[in-house]
């Protein structure tokens, strides 16, 4: 059998193509993480911890005891995760590009990798976490605005105002 270049690029790319899901697997590497949000259009979970060193008791949001949780778990496999220890060289410049918050910091991207739909600094108890991973799982910015609010209605005057009245 003969085997062209074209076909073992399309073969090739097809093996390289079938190991895209990044369910369950945690990144290390910011870089790679995007990458991988960006190829499966979902959206991605960022952890920025201390360094090793820095990590006191409870200091540190550790994605192995989060996965402990069945229910996080299974709302972790709609996310890429990435978990990136600041520690590193790698950690101190994505650290940077986040803005140099306090940590440990959990952030979530959208789909398309460009906004940042959800960040905080603050200690997130299990309920919380929970809660944030439902409310951000399509990757979509979540409006908190009331959708019976009517923005039609017409201008009209105030009554008597002294700070508005015309001489």
């Amino acid at each position: 059998m003969y085997v062209t270049p074209a076909l073992v690029l399309v073969l090739g790319g097809l093996l390289v193509g079938a190991n895209t899901d990044s369910t369950g697997e945690t990144f290390e590497s910011y870089t790679k993480a995007y990458h991988a949000a960006a190829e499966v259009k979902r959206p991605l979970l960022v952890v920025l911890n201390p360094p090793a060193e820095q990590v006191a008791a409870g200091n540190a949001v550790s994605i192995d005891q989060l996965r402990e949780d069945e229910e996080i778990e299974k709302l972790l496999e709609n996310y890429v995760v990435a978990e990136i220890d600041t520690g590193t060289e790698h950690g101190k410049k994505v650290h940077e590009l986040f803005g140099n918050k306090p940590l440990p910091r959990v952030v979530v991207i959208d789909n398309d990798q460009k906004l940042q739909i959800y960040r905080t600094s603050d200690h997130l108890a299990l309920d919380k976490f929970r809660d944030v991973l439902e409310t951000y799982q399509d990757g979509e910015t979540v409006s908190t605005m009331s959708s019976n609010l009517n923005w039609t209605r017409q201008y009209t005057n105030p009554g008597y105002c002294p700070n508005c009245r015309r001489f």
